[in-house]
């Protein structure tokens, strides 16, 4: 196949590098040998083709969540190198990046559902994402303080949804029922309508997915069986205009709903005697994106509002009562940006953003006498910008900085017998603080391209974790028990210097693409929790740390049909110095870092008869013990997951039968939750049949 170097693209990359490819699958019928999808990102902020883009990151495309039968990002993300997750079915995830790993603060990795950030403030749990209508996802690896700026610490995650087409009309349909080994059936219905509303320059995408998931988890203290099942209803909405090739509005907006029943928490037999926690979480969000062309420059201004609600009920906290907390989260959000068009030989991204942030927290256990009603807003500003020389036809220099700030306000009333306590020690203190944080993050990045299709690259980058204020409750803990260890007020922020060489490329005529890449990261004023009493934790600012390791990929189409993917990680993760007054140590691992992590894939398309294709995908996810040593808790196990997927495909329909957890792997996943007996692991061997339908 012939290449087209778009490496100097503007605006019309993508257009062009989706017409290569699919040029390139048309004629695949008469070339025995095919050639790996050609993606086209936007991870920069600008369209390039992925392999052009000098950074280590993975794209995962419409058709490739399609093929894995994905409902969830958590069920595609253990194929990225370098990228952990843990989800323990609560309707939420932990995911560390490179081992850049916290459950405490604000989440260590950036996350945007399109061009929304979704921000929590000292929570480091993810949505569970659902996968339909899902254009790609991108996965940037190493901090990426320039263009995503506060929590891009060890990466980003990019959903993005498909935005409405302007003259097709399209509709699908994806139904699906599972069983599970000694536990309750499943089953979901997603379905998609979109709606040319004036040809070529209005329309409307509407989204919707209902999942009822059975659980497997008995609780042998109630005598429940199948106790953790979920629900989860999702619906977006999407209306485009576009009047001119240079104007394009899109508004959007989505919900999600999810009730949870405990979580996959639990025994090797699948047992608990744990407290069952009643978790339901909404959001609402909602988005403006504008785009305008002008002739050398584009414009981006990018408006989102969030709205998010928790409510988590124990009906009896290890026999001491009720357990109850609510939270609710407004954040509004702004970034207007200019980007050069045009294929010369500097280009540039620059912008300002703006995010305000309300949170609520009510926390109550009434037979400790513990009630927390904390108020947390965060304005936070940046200026930010990245400029690329091509200082020859080969080596480019990219040179990016970030200007954040972030003015917090933390109030929680205190009753006056505890503020007088707290004063006896902290004379200043008076319930509400009023911390604020900046930073400057710079990166350089020197790419050279030996061909059109093979890049190598190295860059040094800095990325920023804000600090926070510390609850009543810690302080009120730490001078009552008086812990070997000085409880502050609030604790700084984390930051972190990143130091990488890679290389990309696709060889054999586009039949093989190969990634790899070396990383060091250096990581100070790590955010670490301590106990001044039973489970009253407090947080403080320990380290250093580092993590250092290398990071591959290969991809093969050796034969007409067949695709083979392999991929995997080899990560260090320790600290550097000893803690006072902590189980940190020098030489300890960060807690629940996996060391290794591999995954191998193959899918199989072949002709049964004309019309009528056959289908067949199995894939090997292996993840390492995780080390829950600075909690005096057991690692975790070393996992091996087995899913397999075959099918039949006539052009629109398609039936599918699944198997996921094949070898029934039964392994703790990630380290004990501190108080609980059991354990988070996989769901049971479950078997599943789906039926899908899209008219395009």
């Amino acid at each position: 196949m012939n290449s087209i170097n778009l490496r100097r693209s503007g605006p019309l990359a993508a257009a062009i590098a989706l017409a290569v490819s699919g040029s390139a699958l048309a004629d695949s019928a008469a070339n025995p040998k095919e050639t790996l999808e050609e993606v086209v990102v936007t991870a920069q902020k600008r369209a390039e083709r992925l392999i052009d883009v000098p950074i280590s990151m993975a794209a995962l495309t419409e058709g490739a969540l399609r093929d894995a039968g994905a409902n969830q990002l958590g069920e595609v993300l253990g194929a990225v190198p370098g990228v952990g997750i843990v989800d323990s079915g609560s309707g939420t995830q932990n995911i560390e990046i490179r081992g850049i790993n916290s459950v405490y603060g604000n989440s260590p990795v950036g996350y945007y559902l399109d061009e929304l950030p979704f921000t929590y403030l000292g929570n480091t749990q993810l949505p569970d994402v659902r996968m339909y209508d899902v254009e790609r996802v991108e996965v940037l690896r190493g901090p990426q303080g320039t263009l995503y700026g506060d929590g891009s610490l060890g990466g980003t995650i990019r959903v993005l949804t498909n935005d409405p087409n302007l003259s097709k009309l399209q509709f699908g349909a994806d139904v699906e029922g599972m069983t599970t080994k000694s536990g309750s059936s499943s089953n979901s219905e997603q379905g998609m309508l979109n709606l040319p509303l004036v040809d070529n320059s209005l329309a409307l995408r509407l989204v919707a997915s209902r999942e009822d998931l059975g659980g497997w988890v008995d609780n042998a203290a109630t005598g429940v069986k199948d106790q953790n099942g979920r629900a989860a209803d999702t619906y977006r909405g999407k209306l485009r205009y576009a009047p001119s090739d240079r104007l394009d509005i899109v508004l959007s907006a989505w919900h999600t709903k999810e009730h949870v029943l405990g979580d996959s928490t639990s025994l090797p037999d699948f047992t608990s005697i744990d407290p069952v926690t009643d978790n339901t979480t909404q959001y609402n969000l909602y988005a403006a994106t504008v785009r305008y062309r002008f002739d050398s420059v584009d414009l981006v201004s990018a408006t989102s509002k969030m709205q998010y609600h928790n409510l988590a009920d124990i009906a009896d906290y290890f026999g001491f009562g009720p357990f109850n907390t609510e939270q609710h989260i407004d954040v509004l959000s702004e970034e207007l940006r200019l980007a050069s068009r045009g294929t010369g030989m500097f280009r540039w991204t620059s912008g300002v953003a703006y995010r305000s942030v309300k949170q609520h927290t009510n926390l109550e256990i009434p037979a400790f006498g513990i009630t927390q009603d904390q108020a947390h807003k965060s304005d936070s500003y940046a200026l930010f910008g990245e400029a690329t020389w091509s200082l020859t036809q080969k080596l480019d220099v990219t040179l990016g900085l970030r200007l954040f700030k972030d003015d917090q306000q933390f109030h929680e009333p205190v009753d006056p017998a505890t503020l007088a306590l707290i004063q006896s020690v902290d004379p200043t203190f008076t319930g509400t603080t009023n911390p604020n944080f900046q930073t400057v993050n710079p990166k350089l990045n020197v790419a050279y391209h030996f061909t059109g299709n093979w890049l190598g690259y190295a860059t040094a980058a800095k990325g920023f974790r804000t600090g926070q204020a510390q609850p009543v409750i810690s302080l009120e803990s730490a001078i009552l028990h008086n812990p070997p260890i000085s409880i502050p007020t609030g604790i700084d922020p984390e930051t972190l210097w990143s130091y990488e060489v890679g290389t990309k490329g696709q060889f054999a005529d586009g039949t093989v693409t190969v990634e790899a890449d070396v990383f060091l990261n250096n990581w100070k004023n790590l955010q670490t929790v301590v106990f001044p009493a039973p489970r009253i934790g407090a947080l403080i600012n320990g380290g250093p740390a580092r993590t250092k390791g290398i990071e591959f990929g290969l991809g093969l189409r050796p034969v007409k049909g067949l695709t083979l993917q392999l991929t995997g990680s080899f990560i260090d993760a320790k600290y550097t110095s000893d803690v006072a007054g902590t189980n940190v140590h020098d030489g300890d691992s960060i807690i629940s870092v996996p060391k290794t992590q591999f995954s191998a894939s193959g899918l199989y398309r072949w002709p049964i008869t004309a019309g009528l294709n056959g289908f067949a995908r199995a894939e090997v996810q292996h993840t390492s013990p995780r080390s829950g040593t600075i909690l005096g808790l057991p690692d975790s196990d070393s996992i091996t997951a087995v899913n397999a997927r075959l099918g039949i495909e006539a052009g629109a329909w398609g039936l599918f039968f699944s198997a996921e957890n094949l070898t029934d792997e039964s392994g703790a996943v990630d380290i004990a939750q501190s108080g609980n007996t059991g354990v988070a692991r996989l769901r049971p061997r479950t078997f599943g049949l789906q039926v899908t339908y899209k008219h395009d």
